[in-house]
């Protein structure tokens, strides 16, 4: 989740003689974890969800395996990359991180000179290991959180998908994020690197490494208007991203326009239907008068209208019960800090009917100074992409403050449907099957995908391992092959292995019959495995 700050390596190599034939990545997890904890925990439990493991750790370890193993499916590379994997107290809110250990440059192969790559990819465009004897990607997970260990991502309430966080931190070694502290605005070692020469701030009309570093710094800032230019990602952005949803203040004319606004985790979907009118400021004339923490004193005048509410003081499932109460037919929270974009609204409350939407302390100051007058609405404008600009590239996370480890290396929090590399993990990520755009910006920085059919042991399943939309089921197909083989002890119990799978893929419409038939027909010439 949060890109690397390590330290510069330069990797300058002799030429390559002779091509090098790319081939399936072999990613490798190296376990940095003491005994007994961690990878190493060896807590007792129960298999889950398709993974095999008997204790905590073992689960653990075939999950990291497991999305390798995909990621290694859907990149091609004749070098090894080495993950070093640990778990460790991260603190609050922190799921894992994940970065390059070293950046490299001027290597053969490289399409930019005095441009910076990640060890990993520097090691597939030039065919060798620039920086041997080293992980190319350190990750670390939080041992504070209680994640979900299946493969099925069937992940029970109250609990987080291990393989969509795997996967998510992962892309961030592989070159899903950028070299330069957007805080301060300077690039690494004074160099610019491959992701940010896509990086591009519609405001300014700059490219990042042509920038200033003030200018790069004000553009870190710059929520909404950076984008990322590549002509895979956009493409991808085009199959894929819905159409633009956008909430806009329609009157006073003042301050009309769009907004950005953070949806919640209770209530309806918000959507033109359900939620327009007139705003309402509520009361409760308790403490923080319009906090709305205690009923509403003015019903009367919120009924049949949008409550506007402060954050602050209690839950915001509480606000928007007693907006609810008072007849309001949806909600507005204005945060009681500056920053852009507005959060999410947390919480769970099955009793709450209506929607409830957050906006900035600047909008919700805006619309308390010309009350009454003011007059909401949601809007879809099909000729567009939510979550990209105008010209269909999607738009980078760039906060206001600066979150570091955050800030441009993401894709913005307004895509829609969710992509795996927003900063946050959204329930409804499928990694295992799905990586969305995420393939597309890293072939955009110099990777090369695997567009061939998935295979097991040579044996070729007529299943696209990654197509132009980021859909992986060949890579799953690759990966739940070497699962079975790793946990079978002879070879019907592979088959059987296979066949489970096959039958839940079919219940999950994730796979055609004739292609469960020509993986199945693969998976029974595999010779007998190898015990492990």
């Amino acid at each position: 989740m949060n890109k690397p700050m390590l330290a510069l390596a330069v990797a300058v190599s002799m030429a390559l003689f002779g091509a090098t034939v790319a081939r399936a990545a072999d990613v490798v997890p190296v376990v940095f974890d003491d005994p007994g904890e961690g990878y190493n925990d060896p807590t007792p439990v129960a298999p889950v969800g398709g993974n095999p493991g008997t204790t905590l750790g073992e689960q653990r370890m075939i999950v990291a395996q497991f999305a390798a193993d995909l990621w290694g499916s859907v990149l091609t590379s004749s070098v090894p990359i080495y993950v070093g994997a640990q778990f460790n107290p991260l603190g609050p809110d922190v799921l894992g991180s994940a970065g390059t250990t070293y950046y490299v440059y001027n290597f053969p192969g490289a399409a930019y000179p005095d441009t910076i790559y990640f060890s990993a990819l520097g090691d597939a465009l030039s065919g060798e290991d620039l920086v041997p004897g080293y992980v190319d990607i350190n990750s670390q997970f939080s041992s504070d959180f209680t994640f979900y260990y299946g493969l099925d991502n069937n992940t029970p309430a109250g609990q987080i998908n291990f393989l969509d966080v795997v996967m998510h931190e992962f892309g961030h070694g592989l070159g899903f994020a950028n070299a330069e502290n957007e805080a301060t605005g300077e690039f690494a070692g004074g160099l610019q690197d491959i992701y940010s020469l896509y990086t591009y701030d519609n405001t300014a009309g700059k490219f990042w490494p042509q920038m200033t570093v003030p200018e790069r710094q004000a553009s870190a800032l710059n929520y909404g208007n950076v984008v990322f230019t590549g002509a895979s990602a956009t493409a991808g952005a085009g199959l894929i991203l819905d159409p633009r949803t956008s909430f806009r203040v329609t009157a006073p004319g003042s301050i009309a326009g769009d907004y950005a606004y953070g949806t919640a985790s209770f209530g309806p979907v918000i959507s033109p239907d359900n939620f327009g009118g007139s705003v309402v400021l509520g009361t409760d004339d308790v403490g923080a008068s319009n906090d709305g923490c205690e009923p509403l004193t003015n019903a009367t005048a919120i009924a049949g209208n949008i409550a506007l509410l402060d954050r602050g003081t209690c839950n915001f499932t509480i606000k928007a019960l007693n907006a609810q109460n008072a007849g309001a037919t949806g909600l507005l929270v204005a945060d009681n800090v500056p920053g852009n974009p507005p959060p999410g609204l947390g919480g769970t409350d099955p009793s709450i009917t209506i929607p409830a939407i957050r906006i900035t302390q600047a909008l919700g100051n805006s619309m308390k100074a010309v009350l009454p007058g003011v007059t909401v609405g949601f809007v879809i404008d099909p000729s567009e992409l939510q979550g990209a600009d105008d010209d269909g590239r999607p738009r980078l996370y760039m906060p206001d403050p600066v979150q570091g480890g955050s800030s441009g290396s993401h894709y913005d929090t307004a895509l829609a449907p969710n992509a795996l590399m927003e900063p946050a993990i959204n329930d409804s990520l499928f990694a295992a099957v799905n990586l969305d755009i995420t393939p597309n910006l890293l072939q955009d920085t110099g990777w090369t995908l695997n567009g061939g059919d998935a295979t097991i042991e040579g044996c070729d399943t007529g299943i696209d391992v990654v197509d132009d939309a980021g859909i992986i089921i060949g890579a799953n197909v690759e990966a739940t092959s070497k699962l079975c083989l790793s946990k079978a002890p002879r070879r019907g119990a592979y088959v059987a292995c296979m066949a489970a799978y096959k039958n839940r893929m079919r219940a999950s419409g994730l796979l055609t019959g004739r292609q469960a038939l020509r993986m199945m027909s693969c998976a029974i010439k595999v010779g007998k495995p190898s015990k492990q």
